[in-house]
């Protein structure tokens, strides 16, 4: 098919105005000014009444950013616990299978080991 057919270049995605951007659509301010409003439990249909009185308003988003706060660090401890609970501790070595200094109590998992570290600290 030729390079300059509409139908490769609707595909391709290139029309007059050239190349269209990838990724997501640019954020526009009414979709932050939704998002806070929705973060701050502030009702969308209803903001524009409890805005009229700016006392109540100011008092309403306050508590709203407050509650807002309280919730991420919630969420944000709680986080940090389940990371935490799931961390392995350290593997103990098994009794069994180690061998002790008798000097510094040191353990190894092989008996060549100790007999090595015999060989560079002699015992006294």
């Amino acid at each position: 098919m030729d390079d300059c057919r509409l139908p490769k270049r609707l595909f391709y995605g290139e029309l007059s105005t050239g190349k269209r951007t990838t990724g997501r659509p640019k954020k526009r301010y009414k979709d932050t000014f939704k998002e806070a409003l929705k973060l701050c439990t502030i009702p969308q249909a209803t903001w524009h009444e409890i805005a009229v009185d700016r006392t109540a308003w100011r008092s309403r988003v306050r508590s709203g950013v407050d509650d807002f706060e309280e919730r991420r660090i919630k969420q944000k401890e709680e986080r940090r616990q389940k990371r935490k609970e799931c961390q392995n501790p350290a593997p103990q070595p098994d009794p069994a299978h180690s061998f002790p200094c008798p000097q510094c109590n040191r353990l190894f998992r092989a008996r060549i080991g100790l007999i090595s570290h015999l060989g560079t600290h002699p015992p006294h």
